[in-house]
């Protein structure tokens, strides 16, 4: 039976179609946004803006080796993974979840949702399961959807989202197995 480090590992990940980052890194500025949320209407009210840099994205007009791809530790547990951030940069010991609106980004490791790493058909698998290093996967977040890509009316992102949408698939590239904590390296 392996333990949670060996089902652990760090891998960078990205997709065939566009850069994938948080927002704010991709376009080099704060992401702010002024999504749509009304149906019209006489008075709506003052447009609503909201600062999405930390919430990861798509980007189809740039190449997707323009920058370095986001590195991940996978870190086993509850049968699932936490995705910590590894990518030097403002977003370094976060992890990837879901916030309330239902978009993927950068948040504190205590708010962190556990992701189900899935084949094409929804089943989950783990790090025994991938003896590629260059596998496709799905990332589908516990009690949610598989991530997909976004486009909220009224905002000029393409976000990475987990309601409503056609699976992502994305490829990563498995650059170390049998990964422990940081803060504890000597994990067994």
């Amino acid at each position: 039976m392996n333990t949670d480090r060996q089902k652990s590992f760090i891998a960078t990940i990205g997709t065939d179609f566009g850069l994938l980052n948080f927002l704010e890194v991709m376009h080099g500025e704060r992401a702010i946004s002024t999504p749509v949320r009304a149906s019209g209407g006489f008075f709506t009210g003052r447009p609503q803006v909201r600062d999405d840099s930390h919430l990861l994205g798509l980007r189809s007009d740039v190449p997707i080796n323009h920058m370095p791809r986001l590195m991940i530790y996978f870190r086993y547990s509850d049968n699932g993974y936490r995705l910590y951030i590894r990518t030097p940069g403002p977003y370094y010991g976060m992890c990837l979840s879901i916030d309330d609106n239902g978009l993927a980004g950068a948040f504190p490791a205590d708010k962190s949702d556990i992701f189900y790493i899935t084949r094409e058909n929804g089943t989950p698998i783990n790090l025994e399961n991938l003896k590629n290093i260059t596998p496709c996967i799905y990332l589908l977040p516990r009690e949610s959807q598989a991530l997909h890509a976004q486009i909220i009316r009224g905002s000029p992102y393409t976000y990475i989202a987990a309601k409503g949408g056609t699976a992502q698939t994305f490829n990563l590239n498995i650059l170390e197995r049998n990964v422990p904590y940081i803060n504890h390296p000597d994990e067994v």
